[in-house]
């Protein structure tokens, strides 16, 4: 087989119009279309294209990181997105740095990212399952050493003795941003009031290098407050909404929060058992 070089050049001469762009603005365009696009159709134009597709491995360096923001995306059916994604890591050939999927029992994600794509640094997953395969997840999780970006949405109510928060942040020390989505109403199926939060009232580990915290849906109490603050030096940005009385804060701890550069807590009062339907906003 002729060096690389001689067979693009012969092949140019054979070539016109889009087949014949050269390699490095061929990349640049599938960057930009990125790994979806790619896959189910711009490879496929020539052979020049699929080559390209398949031997440049920093086009899979964030795989399925755009699924949940891209809502035209083509459906093409959950075997055929397990697929894709498999075999987009594998042409990454270990340089995947950011990982988008599903985690469950019948999840191919620990396949996925902890055999192709050890060194991966930021993860977004939708956790649909149950509180054993959260189990699962954590242990996951701590076999990502490298792991500097991760948010979790769950779509139902966990029930386990151990805070979330807590194992997240003992599994994944050097997190230096952490997005935590607990099962709303919404998720549940049922109203406001028909389902508790998830409570942030306990310790958690130092998070020496965590600069970015965002927490939704959860019952938050001023001891869970006070020892994020205690135990994130570093943190800038503090967002977090559910149950939280500001009422109930002492100057202790309002100084605390004076020293977060963009602290966000759209919480609202806890209802009380005998009047459910109270729902008063504290500034």
């Amino acid at each position: 087989m002729p060096p690389y070089s001689t067979w693009l050049a012969r092949r140019r001469s054979r070539q016109s119009g889009w087949a014949a762009l050269p390699g490095d603005i061929l990349v640049d365009i599938f960057h930009r279309l990125g790994p979806r696009e790619v896959m189910l159709g711009a490879e496929f134009v020539c052979s020049w294209w699929r080559r390209v597709a398949l031997e440049e491995p920093s086009l899979w360096r964030r795989v399925g990181m755009d699924d949940v923001l891209d809502p035209w995306r083509r459906r093409v059916g959950w075997d055929a997105e397990v697929a894709m994604k498999r075999a987009a890591v594998a042409r990454s050939a270990g340089q995947c740095e950011a990982f988008g999927g599903y985690f469950g029992d019948d999840s191919p994600f620990v396949s996925l990212v902890l055999e192709s794509a050890p060194s991966v640094k930021c993860l977004q997953i939708s956790h649909y399952s149950d509180d054993e395969s959260a189990e699962m997840l954590i242990e996951a999780l701590k076999k990502l050493p490298l792991l500097e970006e991760l948010q979790i949405k769950f779509t139902y109510m966990i029930d386990s003795d151990e805070n979330m928060l807590q194992s997240v942040c003992q599994a994944c020390p050097h997190l230096k941003e952490l997005v935590l989505c607990y099962a709303s109403a919404f998720d549940l199926e049922c109203n406001e009031h028909g389902s508790p939060k998830e409570p942030i009232d306990g310790d958690i580990p130092m998070m020496h290098q965590l600069r970015v915290l965002e927490i939704s849906e959860c019952d938050l109490s001023c001891k869970g407050l006070r020892s994020i603050l205690d135990s994130c030096p570093l943190l800038e940005t503090l967002d977090i909404d559910g149950y939280f009385d500001k009422c109930e804060m002492d100057d202790e701890l309002q100084a605390k929060c004076s020293s977060v550069k963009n602290l966000i807590l759209e919480t609202c009062k806890k209802p009380l058992k005998s009047d459910e339907d109270s729902d008063e906003d504290y500034p």
